[in-house]
């Protein structure tokens, strides 16, 4: 499935709570904390799962899981007074920034020495209009100019080694990094959560990729700040609330 762009995407002049459908897949709000709710957390579920229908919560509760769930990492900070005086245009600013991550194995070789492992990197959200990220794969720069919606690709790595992934917002400065673990032919690639983005206890794998081809078919979809342990994430991004 197509990831829609305006899930959790806080622009500084369109700010909402909440999305203007149960289908997070094709809702037009492009300022929607409740969809990045849905994505990250395990207590909105509606039709596709448990818990309370997305267009029925509450506006304290999506601003208490705002505040929990993504907070500083966010580049928000509550000035609002509390419960009482809630204001969305607090929100402005806020970048709630995420990318969608495919994976190729090191391809079959006599030598195993092809060092060809590769990963795609899709910005998406964070601030502005059109969005500005640097990424860095291995220490390597991926692009410096990135644009969001975009997927880069990037350099060559052996297998069964520890690279860094760091995505940058580079409009705010808030960033989100994780460690992909590589893998060779038909084996066993994942990518690992850090305190910036999923958490470091969790580890996620990218089904079928494998030393010629991208993994897995629909990208695994990462938003920064931790998550909620009873949620599956990455790629488990809802269809429909």
């Amino acid at each position: 499935m197509a990831h829609n762009n305006n899930i959790g995407k806080i622009t500084s002049t369109n700010v909402a709570p909440k999305g203007t459908g149960a289908n997070l897949s094709t809702t037009t709000d492009s300022g929607s904390i409740l969809g990045l709710r849905y994505i990250k957390d395990s207590s909105s579920g509606g039709s596709s799962g448990t818990g309370v229908a997305p267009t029925n919560l509450g506006s304290i509760a999506i601003k208490d899981w705002f505040e929990t769930y993504v907070g500083g990492l966010g580049n928000y900070t509550n000035s609002s007074g509390g419960n009482t005086d809630i204001k969305w245009g607090d929100y402005r600013g806020a970048t709630i920034l995420g990318m969608k991550l495919k994976a190729k194995n090191e391809s079959a070789s006599r030598y195993k020495n092809d060092d060809n492992a590769q990963l795609q990197i899709t910005p998406l959200n964070g601030s502005g209009v059109a969005g500005a990220y640097t990424i860095t794969v291995g220490g390597s720069s991926v692009t410096s100019s990135g644009s969001r919606g975009t997927t880069y690709t990037s350099g060559g790595f052996g297998s069964d080694s520890t690279v860094a992934v760091v995505l940058t917002d580079t409009n705010t400065g808030t960033s989100i990094s994780m460690q992909w673990t590589t893998a060779y032919d038909n084996g066993s690639t994942s990518i690992r959560g850090s305190g910036t983005v999923a958490g470091p206890e969790f580890q996620y794998y990218f089904t079928d990729a494998s030393g010629t081809a991208f993994g897995p078919t629909n990208g695994l979809y990462f938003f920064n700040g931790v998550q909620n342990p009873n949620r599956m994430y990455g790629v488990s991004y809802p269809g429909t609330g």
